[in-house]
């Protein structure tokens, strides 16, 4: 996934987080940061957020989100996030470059995500 990930939308997300007050930026894809802590089960397959950052004690998770053919996987990864969030009092923001909000939408729909779409 980092491969699909052009400079120019890495800065796009981490100025979004920036620009709404957030500390303690964690990025896998910026290696100017720290990296967010992973997540596997039973040595499997780790997964990460794409950014981490808190706000007041909140922490939230940011992904990119970029259309892509395996669907499930994608939903998995993002409940995951959504609940980890809530348990932090914060929130999941997909961020979605031009020409992916309607899949990122029709996902969040279709599967119950709590999750906020944004634009980038």
């Amino acid at each position: 996934m980092v491969n699909t990930i052009n400079e120019e939308l890495l800065e796009k997300a981490i100025e979004f987080v920036k620009s709404r007050g957030y500390e303690n930026i964690k990025s896998r894809l910026d290696d100017s940061l720290d990296d967010p802590t992973s997540f596997s089960k039973d040595n499997s397959k780790s997964v990460s957020p794409d950014i981490t950052a808190t706000k007041r004690g909140s922490k939230s998770y940011f992904q990119l989100s970029i259309k892509n053919d395996d669907e499930q996987a994608t939903v998995t990864k993002w409940k995951l996030f959504a609940t980890l969030a809530e348990m932090k009092n914060g929130k999941l923001y997909l961020l979605a470059p031009r020409g992916h909000k309607s899949f990122t939408t029709n996902l969040v729909k279709l599967y119950n995500i709590n999750a906020k779409v944004i634009s980038i």
